[in-house]
C-alpha cells in the first residue's frame, strides 16, 4: 500500500502543462492523474471570420445547453488558463516559464511550437499525433488515412523538435481502420482509448522514456488541410468505385462539402451517410442526389449511397444568424 501511496503522490507531483484545441480526448484522464499547472488553448486556424450575431448566437446555445468549454473547465478546476492566439510570442513564454512545468503535452494544434516554449519544461514536450510516424506528418493525418483508404491506422506519442511531427518518437500503436468507419468511431479508438493510454504511459515513465529517430522523409506526403475550394472536386467521380467514395464520405460527412447539403427548411443541417448499394445506374448523374421512395441517394457510377437528415437545432439556429 506504501509503494502505491508513493507512487500515486509521485505522478500528482509532476508537474503538467496542457495544450490543446476545445475540450478534447487528453483533458479530464491527465487532470484526473496529474498536477496540471496550467492549460493552452490553440485558436483555430484562419477561417472566415464568423459574423458577430453568430458568435452572439453561439454563446447563448453553449449557455442553455449547459455545454463546457475548455476555459469553463480550467475555471472549475482551479487550472490557469491562457488563450493562444498569437503564436509562441513572448507573452506566452512569459506565462509558460511562471507556471514552470516538467513537461508539457500538446494534442491538436493549429500551428508549430516554437524552440523558445518546447524547451522550457526539463522533461521537454511531447505530442499525441493520430497516425503512425513517420507516415502523414502535418496537421490533417486522418482526412488522408480516409482519402487514400488506409486499412490500417495508428497513434504515436513523439517528442516535439523544430519540425513538422519529426521529433523522436516514444510510443506507437497500431489500428484497424474497417471500410466505412466513421470519424466519431475513429476517434473515439485513435484518440480516447489509444492516444490516451499512450500518453499516461509515456507520462508515468517520464524520467525514462525510449526515443527512436525519425527518418528525414516521409513515406506518405505531407498530411496538408484542405481548402474550401478543393472540396467539390476531391472526389474523382469518373474513377472511384461507390466503395472508396462511400468511406471518405462516412469519414469527413461533419465538415467536407464534396456533394451539395440540405436545402430548403433543412438549411444548415448535413447529410449522414448511411449504407451504400451496388447497382445499374443508367439514367442517373453522378454525384447528384436523388429522392425516391422516400430515400435520398447520392448517385455514383456503380451504386447509391443512401443519406439521411438528423435534425441539428444548434446548425438550424446557426444557419440563420451566420
Amino acid at each position: 500500500i506504501r509503494i502505491q501511496d508513493y507512487q500515486k503522490n509521485s505522478k500528482r507531483q509532476l508537474r503538467v502543462m496542457i495544450i490543446t484545441m476545445g475540450l478534447s480526448y487528453i483533458v479530464a484522464p491527465i487532470t484526473q492523474r496529474y498536477n496540471v499547472v496550467g492549460i493552452i488553448e490553440c485558436a483555430p486556424r484562419k477561417t472566415k471570420q464568423p459574423s458577430f450575431l453568430y458568435k452572439i448566437a453561439k454563446k447563448f446555445y453553449i449557455f442553455f445547453n449547459k455545454i463546457k468549454t475548455l476555459e469553463s473547465f480550467a475555471k472549475s478546476k482551479n487550472i490557469p488558463y491562457y488563450y493562444m492566439n498569437n503564436g509562441s510570442d513572448k507573452l506566452l513564454e512569459n506565462w509558460v516559464r511562471n507556471k514552470n512545468p516538467d513537461v508539457i503535452v500538446v494534442y491538436s494544434m493549429s500551428q508549430l511550437l516554437k524552440k523558445n516554449i518546447f524547451e522550457i519544461p526539463k522533461y521537454g514536450t511531447i505530442n499525441l499525433h493520430p497516425s503512425l510516424l513517420p507516415s502523414y506528418r502535418g496537421p490533417n493525418p486522418i482526412f488522408w488515412m480516409y482519402y487514400y483508404t488506409e486499412k490500417k491506422g495508428g497513434v504515436t506519442v513523439h517528442y516535439i523538435d523544430e519540425g513538422e511531427d519529426t521529433g523522436d518518437i516514444i510510443y506507437q500503436e497500431e489500428f484497424d481502420i474497417p471500410l466505412g468507419m466513421r470519424l466519431s468511431d475513429f476517434m473515439e479508438l485513435a484518440i480516447g482509448k489509444i492516444g490516451v493510454d499512450l500518453l499516461l504511459k509515456a507520462l508515468d515513465n517520464i524520467e525514462n522514456l525510449p526515443r527512436k529517430k525519425q527518418p528525414k522523409q516521409s513515406p506518405t506526403p505531407r498530411a496538408r488541410n484542405i481548402k474550401e475550394s478543393e472540396h467539390r472536386n476531391i472526389i474523382d467521380w469518373q474513377n472511384w468505385e461507390i466503395e472508396r467514395i462511400w468511406h471518405l464520405l462516412r469519414g469527413t460527412e461533419s465538415w467536407l462539402n464534396p456533394i451539395e447539403q440540405p436545402k430548403g427548411i433543412y438549411r444548415g443541417q448535413r447529410w449522414t451517410v448511411e449504407e451504400f448499394e451496388k447497382c445499374n445506374m443508367e439514367g442517373y448523374e453522378i454525384s447528384k442526389i436523388y429522392k425516391e421512395n422516400g430515400r435520398y441517394f447520392l448517385a455514383t457510377k456503380d451504386g447509391k449511397i443512401f443519406l439521411s437528415i438528423k435534425f441539428s437545432f444548434k446548425n438550424f439556429l446557426l444557419s440563420i444568424i451566420g
